[in-house]
């Protein structure tokens, strides 16, 4: 399985900045409150223009707000939807960030070079 975080960014406004088709693009929420098995807990969207899922890890401020996580590779929404089918049902428990992370890199194409 490939790695699942392509890449980090330091805040939600250096994310946006990197892509200029991200911040005016409609984007859907795959959920507020994915928890790791301990530590943070992030929120998940998916934003339509890239098909790229990112996590933004809630607790952290300042200018621009917490760290943005990308998920590799990209999803249609029609992907997305069989990809993630059941995570409502999982989101919010303990461990439902590992969930997310091998449904989302198992299933992605990879990015466009």
């Amino acid at each position: 399985m490939a790695r699942p975080i392509a890449r980090t960014f330091l805040s939600l406004a250096a994310f946006y900045a990197s892509d200029a088709r991200r911040k005016p693009s409609r984007e859907r929420d795959i959920g507020l409150w994915w928890r790791s098995r301990r530590g943070p807990t992030y929120r998940a969207a998916w934003v339509e223009a890239t098909g790229e899922i990112y996590l933004f890890q809630h607790g952290l401020t300042g200018a621009g707000g917490g760290s943005v996580h990308l998920l590799a590779g990209r999803l249609d929404a029609d992907e997305l939807d069989r990809c993630l089918d059941g995570w409502r049902d999982v989101c919010g428990e303990p461990g439902s960030l590992d969930w997310l992370l091998a449904r989302a890199a198992a299933r992605a194409r990879p990015a466009a070079a």
